[in-house]
């Protein structure tokens, strides 16, 4: 004889352990966006700037033509920076940077996504505004057979029509640190 009540109860017990999944259930609710970042603090630097930057390891300041621009979506301030070569520059060809700059309200940072005609690039990062300087602190330094370190970087507004801006690197086979300081005047 067959034992059908303990065959029924072996069955419900599998069943009861056998995990249950329910049908997907489409979401209604749409992403929320985030918000547009609020340039009031860089406006200033819309327009175009002179600039000249300086490393202690070279014979003369370098200069170069930075131009700020909000973008038509309103997400990013976008600068364009063009080197005039110099004589110990290792191409004679114009260095062309590109940033990218936002603010993440997430996170609370700014983002600055840079990259230039040379193969160059980087994002780094800044709290924002301490008073009048801003410092930047790069996520993505690669050290190089020439660069083992990079220090960040600090830019200082003086006015709404000059800043300067100072930051270093450590020379990979001497170790020293070099400076690299800098001013902008816009037109």
């Amino acid at each position: 004889m067959r034992n059908y009540p303990l065959l029924i109860a072996l069955g419900a017990a599998l069943a009861l352990a056998t995990p249950q999944y329910a049908p997907a259930q489409v979401e209604s609710t749409p992403i929320p966006a985030p918000k547009k970042p609020n340039f009031a603090s860089v406006q200033f630097l819309v327009g175009t700037w002179s600039c000249s930057t300086k490393s202690a390891r070279r014979p003369a300041p370098y200069l170069s033509t930075d131009t700020y621009a909000l973008d038509p979506s309103g997400w990013w301030l976008e600068e364009t920076s063009t080197v005039t070569p110099a004589k110990w520059f290792p191409t004679q060809s114009k260095l062309v940077t590109y940033d990218k700059i936002t603010y993440e309200a997430d996170t609370h940072r700014w983002v600055d996504v840079s990259y230039n005609n040379l193969g160059g690039s980087d994002l780094s990062v800044s709290q924002g505004w301490n008073g009048d300087k801003l410092v930047w602190h790069s996520l993505t330094f690669a050290p190089t057979a020439d660069i083992s370190a990079q220090g960040d970087n600090t830019s200082t507004k003086v006015s709404n029509t000059k800043t300067t801006f100072s930051g270093s690197f450590t020379e990979a086979k001497t170790g020293r640190v070099v400076a690299v300081t800098g001013s902008c005047t816009k037109h």
